[in-house]
């Protein structure tokens, strides 16, 4: 699939996620990108946005702050968030942050949902949220702490605590749904959409 490179040199990709350049870069997109540096957490604080609502909230209020700052850009922005119980797991930044997060999501099955909207000058030009469904397998606490110890520099940049495309293999049982999602890009339909 051939794309417009002109078309290509407006885009920019609003994520400091490795794991989505990685995917962009293995689909063969030469793309710029730049980190949109926003506080999830504080965003959604007092807000009563649905949980499938919640990611492309998040997503867009990345995009609409990068517009502010390149004008005449399309902005392609990401979230990813994950709920269970009713409740959304926010990113760990600690050990013990981690193991709480673990332990929550242990032998269950929480939701994923992930965003991606693109948007020039404050106006969206398309959007997308998609949708998985992650079962923990029951592990033990020991398992978990030597998990947590291995793995913490990778999985602490990960909301839920676990990279499903490495080390999360060892603690989940089965997903359903996108696993794109999980990854953080819905990438066919992206892909589709920068084509068009």
């Amino acid at each position: 699939m051939q794309f417009n490179q002109q078309h290509m040199n407006t885009l920019l990709i609003g994520t400091q996620s490795e794991t989505r350049r990685k995917l962009f870069r293995y689909a063969g997109l030469n793309l710029e990108y730049i980190s949109p540096n926003i506080d999830e957490k504080k965003l959604l604080k007092g807000k009563k946005i649905i949980q499938s609502k919640q990611a492309l909230f998040l997503a867009k209020a990345k995009s609409l702050h990068l517009c502010e700052l390149h004008k005449n850009r399309k902005i392609i922005c990401f979230d990813t968030t994950v709920h269970i119980s009713g409740k959304t797991i926010f990113k760990a930044s600690t050990k013990k942050e981690c193991m709480n997060v673990l332990l929550e999501l242990n032998g269950k099955t929480h939701t994923l949902y992930t965003a991606c909207i693109m948007m020039k000058n404050k106006k969206t030009i398309w959007t997308i949220t998609e949708k998985a469904l992650i079962t923990f397998k029951k592990n033990s606490k020991i398992e978990l702490e030597k998990y947590i110890d291995a793995y913490f520099n990778k999985i602490v940049n990960s909301v839920g605590c676990y990279n499903i495309e490495s080390e999360g293999k060892k603690v989940i049982e089965k997903i359903e749904g996108s696993y794109y999602a999980i990854l953080g890009v819905p990438l066919i339909p992206l892909y589709r959409a920068i084509k068009n």
